[in-house]
């Protein structure tokens, strides 16, 4: 206290400096302890984007899927204050330069992209680790590979990509009709207009 008293505010404003010097490191930490120890689970609200469908399901080969957002598996909350568990919506921001420590909310480093990804319309749910279904071994830089249960009812429907095989078509339509408990899950199919945009509709139809 003596030092503080001192030096003043030259002293405040060079332990200021030394922590924001010293921020990046520490978000890099947090987002270090969080992947060790966290699973997310990003989706979109939106369905027809071209760009999406492009990097997202292998350039239409893949498929969609639509769930229900008002499920209580996406609201799983453990305290009013958790910032965790439950479905959140993605800010996008045109500057993400860290804030000073004290002033770094959950949204900022665990909710929060810069503007060129606003395109993903982007929720997040994070849960624990602890709370997966079962371990399937390690992917290929030997980090085990989580599989959490999600509730069948909170799937709505399935759509197969404007470039899925029939074939792949085929087994997506087995693999629901198999399952008694996705009887109500509807298939459908993305369509790519001549300009580029994607458009949604009954299996049989487009």
């Amino acid at each position: 206290m003596d030092l503080v008293e001192k030096q003043g505010p030259d002293y405040m404003t060079k332990l200021r400096n030394q922590a924001e010097r010293n921020l990046p490191q520490t978000i890099k930490t947090i987002y270090e302890m969080n992947d060790k120890n966290f699973g997310m689970l990003s989706l979109s609200e939106e369905s027809t984007s071209a760009c999406m469908w492009e990097r997202y399901t292998d350039h239409g080969r893949g498929f969609l899927l639509e769930f229900d957002s008002s499920h209580s598996w996406f609201s799983q909350k453990v305290a009013q204050d958790d910032d965790l568990r439950h479905l959140r919506r993605v800010t996008y921001v045109a500057d993400r330069t860290p804030a000073y420590l004290l002033a770094t909310s959950a949204q900022d480093y665990l909710y929060t992209k810069e503007t060129k990804w606003d395109y993903e319309k982007e929720w997040r749910i994070i849960l624990n680790f602890n709370s997966a279904a079962c371990r399937t071994g390690k992917d290929y830089t030997g980090t085990d590979i989580l599989l959490f249960a999600i509730p069948p009812d909170c799937l709505l429907s399935v759509t197969v990509g404007y470039n899925a095989s029939h074939a792949f078509v085929e087994q997506v339509r087995t693999a629901i009709a198999a399952n008694p408990s996705l009887s109500h899950v509807c298939l459908r199919a993305a369509r790519r207009r001549e300009d580029g945009s994607i458009e949604i509709g009954a299996i049989d139809a487009v």
